[in-house]
């Protein structure tokens, strides 16, 4: 049985806040329109990610800076509608000033946590 280490999700020495902006909506006659995005207070454990980390990217999809997230909450990336959470856009982070948008999400709902990677958006 694997073991569920949320507990440090929660854990003061560990985190840190963070807001997630996270957008909702549904196509209309073909066009995507969005709802109002909402804005999520949320703690989890937040790290830069390591040039050594970026090297293992592939070439097309390599970024200058980014983060990695990890949060007993789930984050989501592009979505299409179903039945639980509907349509949305990849989530993003609003962390230290800067904004990141979530490219990549792993789940280990197995250890209780998400780990999402997201990059830095540049202009903000």
């Amino acid at each position: 049985m694997p073991i569920n280490v949320s507990e440090l999700m929660t854990d003061l020495d560990f985190v840190q806040s963070y807001t997630l902006l996270r957008s909702t909506g549904a196509f209309v006659s073909g066009r995507w329109v969005e709802n109002e995005i909402q804005k999520i207070s949320r703690v989890g454990i937040i790290s830069i990610m390591s040039s050594r980390e970026l090297s293992f990217m592939p070439e097309g999809d390599r970024v200058s800076a980014a983060i990695v997230i990890h949060d007993k909450e789930k984050i989501f990336l592009t979505r299409a509608e179903d039945e639980v959470e509907g349509a949305g856009i990849s989530d993003k982070i609003l962390w230290r000033g800067e904004q990141y948008k979530v490219f990549k999400v792993d789940t280990y709902a197995d250890y209780g946590y998400y780990k999402a990677i997201a990059e830095k958006l540049s202009g903000n």
